[in-house]
């Protein structure tokens, strides 16, 4: 029986718990090696193997995405992500923001794009969009490994690539799903849209710095749970990939990327089941036409005449996307003192429809405002001091964090019903007076004059 040896291999482009599971995974499909342990944080992957190891084998399985293994005698000193000073970070964060900050200046001056709204949701095409740039990610590759590794391995088809993705899709929107109905019952039943809020913000604040690489979010946070997981069911799906190819495309939904993970969180933030499970499902869909044709085609980051092209602009792309990231994040702290009545219009100068003013009506001004599922219309009023007001209120659909209002000058926190519903105050000061949704990123405001 031939002796079993031990080898530290230093790979070049890990970054992340999805990294691990690629390593791990690719490494074990060459013959000799008998056991891998990956460890994303010190770019190193422990090996036990009989007979020689073979960098050209290795880096054969490695390369094509994005990464390259050194042999002891190659080895890295400190890793990429270490050798960077946190000056040269911080900088190179400012600057990607403010050169987001004038394109996006010259291009609403010029009138190419709308006015972004943070405050509220996403539109569907931005979070297309956004699974469109996830599947260009090295984290988004293990997915696609995973089907070259299984199901593609031995005379791929289109049905079973269909399958894989149709899996995805569907578990994407399961699980969006459940965290709408959890961010809703958090706001309506537990009345702690606020901390949702917070939680929400500081979440994509951390995911942002470190997809930029200000941060490493895993020596922050234990990302083990879900890639345990995963390769527990991977491992059991894997006996017999043709017949479980939706399966093995269900359980990518739990691999650790920062992509999915800013996205599951948003999600989570919308409180309504029917959003957060569509969301979801159009993210999934913007990551299928890569991973159809990952078998056949290479992306910008995997290969450049057969070498890593990762190095060269990968991290750039990757700090543009942590920035907008992080724009996400600090729109939802913004949101978060909004339901404090801190209105802080963070990218969101436009968020209101024009002022509507009140009518009088048997001694009260009444203003009449309608709640769908794009948050409120008509959302800013001028009233009269000192006059009693009627807040009449159609809630055509109360079903997600637009359906629980919060105004903090009037003392309410109010679960909206379907149909009309009736708010009385009388403003005593002049002012402003701020309300919004249960998580705040739908508001509005009253202005009091004499």
């Amino acid at each position: 029986m031939p002796k079993i040896k031990k080898a530290t291999l230093y790979i070049k482009g890990m970054h992340c718990p999805s990294c691990e599971i690629l390593m791990e995974d690719k490494f074990r499909e060459v013959e000799n090696i008998k056991e891998v342990n990956a460890d994303f944080k010190t770019q190193k992957v422990e090996v036990k193997y009989a007979g020689k190891i073979d960098a050209d084998v290795l880096n054969a399985k490695v390369k094509v995405y994005g990464y390259e293994v050194m042999m002891n005698d190659e080895r890295l000193t400190i890793n990429d992500f270490q050798r960077e000073s946190m000056l040269k970070r911080l900088t190179d964060v400012g600057v990607i923001a403010i050169i987001l900050f004038i394109v996006y200046a010259i291009a609403k001056e010029a009138k190419l794009i709308p006015d972004i709204n943070l405050a509220g949701n996403l539109n569907y095409v931005s979070v297309f969009i956004l699974g469109i740039v996830a599947s260009t990610s090295t984290c988004m590759a293990t997915s696609g490994a995973l089907f070259l590794a299984t199901v593609g391995k031995k005379n791929p088809n289109f049905v079973s690539a269909i399958s894989f993705n149709f899996g995805r899709v569907l578990s994407y929107g399961l699980f969006g799903f459940l965290a709408g109905f959890i961010g809703n019952f958090l706001i309506i039943n537990l009345k702690i849209g606020s901390a949702l809020t917070l939680f929400v913000s500081l979440f994509m604040v951390l995911l942002g710095l470190d997809m930029a690489r200000v941060i490493s979010l895993g020596s922050l946070l234990p990302t083990g749970l879900t890639k345990h997981l995963f390769e527990r069911l991977e491992h059991r799906l894997i006996k017999h990939p043709k017949k479980t190819a939706f399966f093995l495309g269900a359980i990518t939904y739990l691999l650790p990327c920062g992509f999915t993970q800013t996205v599951q969180v948003y999600a989570l933030g919308l409180a309504s089941p029917v959003q957060s499970a569509l969301t979801m499902m159009i993210f999934a869909l913007g990551t299928v036409p890569s991973l159809l044709l990952i078998g056949y085609f290479s992306s910008f980051i995997y290969t450049e005449h057969g070498r890593s092209a990762q190095s060269k602009y990968y991290p750039y792309f990757m700090k543009v996307v942590g920035v907008l990231v992080l724009v996400i994040g600090l729109s939802y702290f913004s949101n978060f003192l909004s339901l404090y009545g801190i209105n802080i219009n963070f990218l969101t100068a436009n968020y209101q429809l024009p002022t509507t003013n009140s009518v009088i009506q048997n001694g009260f001004q009444t203003v009449r405002m309608n709640v769908n599922s794009y948050g409120y219309s008509p959302n800013l009023f001028a009233l009269k001091k000192g006059v009693p007001v009627k807040w009449v209120i159609n809630g055509e659909n109360v079903f997600g964090c637009q359906g629980y209002l919060v105004a903090p000058k009037l003392g309410i926190q109010k679960a909206l019903a379907y149909g009309e519903n009736i708010i009385e105050f009388t403003p005593d000061e002049e002012g402003t007076i701020n309300f919004s949704c249960g998580m705040g990123m739908y508001r509005g405001r009253f202005e009091v004059k004499d």
